[in-house]
C-alpha cells in the first residue's frame, strides 16, 4: 500500500492533461452512507496528487487527475474532513492501475480489493440519453418526469435483457444483475434501452425464475440478485447513457400460504398498504371471497395461477400508482413494461404513467389483431406503446419464414398509422423455447429457429430497419452479435425512429423498402431482391445471400457518434477572428473547446 501524506498542486501549477475519474460507492449497502467523503489519491507521472472527489448523483463521484496518474487509491473518509488523512481513513482500495478508457471504478464489497473497472459513458447534447448516442449519449438523469411515456420521433433501441430461466445458464449465458453489470459498456454501445425481469421478490412458484408471480413489490431482492446489485447495474446504465425499463406485474399477486393472504408493502413517503382478500376481485378462481369488484380485464382476464387485484378499487390503484412512483424515484427505473394487460382495463395504464410519469411506456396485450391493438392504444389514452403481436405473426411468422414477404407489407401496427405506439419484436421470453403452448418465429416449439442465420438475419435486419422502437432479444443479441451491431449502426447513422416514413414494395419472393430517418435512409432487400447491388450513394450495412442492408447519413452531430466514435465539430470564427465555443467527443467524454484551448465542462484547462 503506497502511503503517501504529501498533498502536491503541481497539477495545478503545470496546467497538465487531466483526465476525469468516477468513482461509485455501491450504493447505500456499502462506501455511500453516514455522510462520508471521498477522495482519490494517484501517481505515476509527472505530478502526484490528492485530491477530494465531488459528487454526480447519490452513488457516483467523480475528480479530475493528471492525465500521466495511471495509479489511484480510492478512499472513504468521515464527511467534512477537507483533506485526506490516511489515519483517518474508514476504508481505502489496493493500489489500483489504471488501464486503456477505463474510468469508472465500482465498489462491490469491503475489501480493499473488491471493485471492478469500466468505462463510465458521459458524453454531451441537449438532450442525454435520447437515444441517438449509445455508448456516449450522455448521463441518464434519474427520476426525471415525463408529460407523455411515448416519445416522440423516438430512436431508441430496446434490449430484453433475459430469456426464459436466464437466472441460471440456459444456453445463452445468464443475466442476473452481476452478469448483466460486467456487459454495461458493451450493451450500452449498441442499446439505449435494457427490459429487466420483475425485479420484487416473488413466489418460489414462478416459472423460469423470472418473478411473474409476484410476493412483495416492495422487497427488491429476486433469484436474479439482491437489491444492491440492481441499484448498482441500473445506476451503471444511466452512466452509460442507458435507460432501464422495469417489468411491471399488478395483474396479479402471489399468495404463498394458499390462503388468499397478502403481503404488506412498504413504499416510504410514497405510502404503505396492507391488501386484504376484498382487493381481489370477486370472481378470482381462488375463491377468497372477496366483496371486490369482477374483473375488468379484457382479454384472458383471470390469471389462475395467481390472485387477480380489482383495478376498480380506489386502493389498489392507490397501491400501484405509489409502487410505480417509488420504482421511478427510489430504484431510479425510466420506463415500464406492463406485464399481461389483457387481465385488466387498459384505461388504468393511462391512469398509472399519468401518475408516474415514466419516460417510457409498453403494455404486452397478446393477440395478434392490428386493429385490437390499436384499439387499446386509444383506450389507453395514446400513454404507452404496445408490443406489436400483430407485426411478430404477419411480418416475421407468415412473411419472412414462411418467404411469403407480401405479407411484410404495412405489418401490425404500422399498417394502421401506429408505429409511434409499436414496440416491435421477433421473440421474447414468451414465445421462445417455453413449450406446447407457445411459438418461435418459425413456428417451432423448441427455439431452434435461433439456429438459423439466414432466417435471423432477415428478421433482425426488417426488425432494425422499420420504423417503431425495435427491442432485440437476448439470445439473438448473443449468438450474432456483430451482425446485430452493423444493423444498429446502419439505423443510428440514418437516424431511423419511431415515425420515420417507409416506402415499400413486394412480391411473394422478394421485399424492398426504404425508410427516411433524420440523417438519412436505410434500404432493405429480402429474399430474391437482395441481389441487387448498393444503389448509389449508399454503404453497405450486411449483406447476405437473402438479406442486405444499406444507408446513408452520418448519426447525430450534437454528440458522438453511434458506437461511440469521436466526433468533432469544426471551429467558426466570428468576425473580430475570435473562437467560438464548440464541442469535442473523444471516448465518449464531452469537452469544450475555446480560444485555442481544450477545457472539461467544469471548466479545467487540460490543453
Amino acid at each position: 500500500m503506497r502511503k503517501s501524506f504529501l498533498i502536491l498542486s503541481i497539477f495545478a501549477a503545470l496546467s497538465v492533461s487531466a483526465r476525469t475519474i468516477y468513482l461509485d460507492t455501491g450504493g447505500s449497502e456499502l462506501w455511500n452512507k453516514d455522510g462520508a467523503s471521498f477522495y482519490i489519491h494517484s501517481w505515476g507521472g509527472v505530478a502526484e496528487s490528492d485530491r477530494q472527489m465531488s459528487s454526480v448523483s447519490d452513488d457516483v463521484f467523480k475528480v479530475d487527475i493528471p492525465d500521466d496518474n495511471k495509479s489511484v487509491i480510492f478512499v472513504r473518509m468521515p464527511g467534512g474532513s477537507g483533506t485526506l488523512d490516511w489515519s483517518k481513513a474508514w476504508n481505502k482500495t489496493d493500489d489500483l492501475t489504471i488501464e486503456g478508457d477505463n474510468n469508472l471504478y465500482t465498489i462491490t464489497g469491503w475489501n480493499p480489493g473488491d471493485g471492478v473497472w469500466s468505462v463510465y459513458g458521459q458524453g454531451g447534447g441537449d438532450n442525454p440519453g435520447g437515444g441517438d448516442t449509445p455508448g456516449g449519449g450522455g448521463e441518464i438523469p434519474a427520476g426525471e418526469d415525463f408529460d407523455s411515456a411515448v416519445p416522440a420521433q423516438c430512436t431508441d433501441v430496446i434490449l430484453q435483457g433475459f430469456y426464459w430461466k436466464s437466472n441460471v445458464n440456459s444456453g445463452y449465458g445468464d443475466t442476473k444483475w452481476e452478469t448483466l453489470y460486467g456487459q454495461v459498456s458493451e450493451i450500452s454501445k449498441s442499446f439505449t434501452m435494457v427490459w429487466l425481469p420483475p425485479s420484487a421478490q416473488a413466489s418460489g412458484i414462478s416459472a423460469g425464475g423470472l418473478g411473474y408471480i409476484p410476493l412483495i413489490y416492495s422487497s427488491q431482492s429476486c433469484l436474479m440478485g439482491k437489491r444492491a446489485s440492481l441499484e448498482k447495474l441500473i445506476s451503471a446504465f444511466h452512466n452509460n447513457g442507458v435507460r432501464v425499463m422495469a417489468d411491471i406485474v399488478i395483474n396479479h399477486i402471489g399468495n404463498p400460504e394458499g390462503d388468499c393472504k397478502l403481503e404488506s408493502v412498504n413504499f416510504g413517503t410514497f405510502g404503505s398498504f396492507t391488501p386484504n382478500k376484498d382487493w381481489l376481485t370477486s370472481n378470482d378462481e381462488g375463491n377468497c371471497g372477496s366483496s371486490g369488484n369482477q374483473d375488468d380485464g379484457q382479454h384472458d382476464a383471470n390469471y389462475p395461477s395467481a390472485r387477480d387485484w380489482d383495478h376498480k378499487s380506489k386502493q389498489v390503484q392507490n397501491m400501484c400508482k405509489a409502487y410505480l412512483k417509488w420504482m421511478k424515484a427510489e430504484m431510479k427505473y425510466d420506463g415500464f413494461r406492463y406485464d399481461y394487460v389483457g387481465g385488466f382495463h387498459v384505461s388504468h395504464i393511462n391512469d398509472y404513467n399519468t401518475a408516474s410519469k415514466p419516460y417510457f411506456s409498453v403494455i404486452e396485450y397478446w393477440l395478434g389483431d392490428a386493429n385490437v391493438l390499436k384499439q387499446r392504444i386509444d383506450e389507453a389514452g395514446k400513454n404507452t406503446l404496445a408490443f406489436d403481436f400483430a407485426a411478430k405473426y404477419t411480418a416475421f411468422r407468415d412473411g419472412i419464414f414462411n418467404k411469403n414477404y407480401n405479407n411484410c407489407k404495412s405489418a401490425g401496427l404500422r399498417g394502421k398509422g401506429y408505429s409511434k405506439y409499436a414496440v416491435t419484436f421477433i421473440d421474447n421470453h414468451d414465445t421462445f423455447n417455453r413449450g406446447s403452448e407457445n411459438e418461435d418465429v418459425a413456428n417451432k416449439r423448441d427455439g431452434s429457429s435461433i439456429n438459423d442465420k439466414s432466417l435471423m438475419m432477415r428478421c433482425n435486419a426488417y426488425l432494425l430497419s422499420m420504423p417503431g422502437v425495435p427491442c432485440v432479444f437476448y439470445p439473438h443479441w448473443v449468438k450474432y452479435k456483430s451482425e446485430i451491431q452493423k444493423m444498429i449502426t446502419a439505423r443510428r447513422m440514418a437516424g431511423i425512429h419511431s415515425e420515420s416514413a417507409i416506402t415499400e414494395n413486394s412480391g411473394t419472393d422478394w421485399y424492398e423498402a426504404t425508410v427516411q430517418g433524420k440523417y438519412g435512409s436505410v434500404i432493405l432487400y429480402l429474399g430474391s431482391s437482395a441481389s441487387k447491388a448498393a444503389p448509389q450513394g449508399y454503404k453497405e450495412a450486411i449483406k447476405g445471400a437473402d438479406y442486405a442492408m444499406y444507408y446513408t447519413g452520418d448519426g447525430p452531430q450534437d454528440g458522438g457518434q453511434p458506437g461511440g466514435e469521436q466526433a468533432v465539430e469544426n471551429i467558426t470564427r466570428d468576425s473580430q477572428q475570435s473562437s467560438l465555443v464548440t464541442k469535442i467527443f473523444r471516448d465518449g467524454q464531452l469537452y469544450i473547446l475555446r480560444d485555442g484551448s481544450i477545457y472539461t465542462v467544469t471548466g479545467t484547462k487540460i490543453k
